[in-house]
């Protein structure tokens, strides 16, 4: 898929509202065509369980939204990197 559906985009914007915090240098989303969705944040160290609560809001509050007739499965990643 090259570019996301704006649903999609508006959902997730919603969803992480009260979710950023300075650790993330940011967020990359994507979609497959099995309607799988990854979310991935990129920290400025290494991750905690903090982080893994952070995108568990995420997803249900995506899941909320959307429901499991546009997405299949939601995948949540955490990153170090030490690129700004």
């Amino acid at each position: 898929m090259d570019q996301l559906p704006d649903w999609l985009v508006i959902c997730v914007w919603r969803a992480l509202f009260g979710e950023i915090y300075p650790s993330i240098r940011a967020i990359a989303i994507s979609l497959n065509e099995s309607r799988h969705l990854v979310i991935r944040y990129y920290l400025d160290r290494e991750s905690s369980e903090m982080d893994q609560e952070s995108m568990e809001v995420v997803a249900t509050n995506i899941s909320a939204a959307i429901g499991l007739d546009r997405i299949s499965r939601i995948e949540l990643e955490c990153q170090f990197e030490v690129c700004p």
